[in-house]
Formats: structure tokens, C-alpha cells, sequence
């Protein structure tokens, strides 16, 4: 089984779009403006998809993915933060 590979752009709060800032607001309250983003897809609202913020990202340098977000206990979102933190590829596993 092949794993799908997703690229985005990482976007701080004001760089989201005014839906998705509101849903950050909802998501994290007072800390929303100081989080980092992976812009959300154009075709993605928040009704049906997830913002998915920085806030509990672990950085790691074990592998070709740098860091990563624990979602449940079996599964995870890989990420590979570029050096400058302006884009990052991504999967799910």
C-alpha cells in the first residue's frame, strides 16, 4: 500500500484565511495568533476538514521526516519541514 504525500505551505495566523482564523480562534483561543499553520487546502473548508496547527508538532531528525504529530494512539502525521519553515511535505500513517 502506497502512501499519499501532501505538500502545503506552513502560514502564521494572519496568513490563513478569515474562515480558517476563525476556526483557529475556536481551536486554541488566546494562543491561536502565535501558532504556525499548514495552509489548508483551497478546496478545504472548515466545516468538513481539519486546520491542522504547529502547536504539538515534535521535531525529530531520525529520518527523511523531521517532525511529527501524534493524532491518535496508532496513528501520526509525518512531516518534512523545509530549513526556512516555509513549506513542508506531509503523510499520514
Amino acid at each position: 500500500m502506497k502512501l499519499k504525500y501532501y505538500k502545503a505551505d506552513i502560514v502564521n495566523f494572519y496568513e490563513l484565511p478569515i474562515e480558517w482564523q476563525q476556526e483557529a480562534i475556536s481551536n486554541l483561543d488566546e494562543l491561536a495568533e502565535e501558532t504556525m499553520y499548514i495552509m489548508p487546502s483551497e478546496d478545504s473548508n472548515p466545516d468538513k476538514h481539519i486546520l491542522w496547527d504547529l502547536s504539538e508538532c515534535m521535531i525529530t531528525n531520525e529520518s527523511e521526516f523531521n517532525a511529527f504529530i501524534g493524532i491518535s494512539n496508532n496513528s501520526a502525521m509525518l512531516l518534512n519541514i523545509d530549513d526556512n519553515f516555509e513549506t513542508c511535505k506531509y503523510k499520514f500513517v
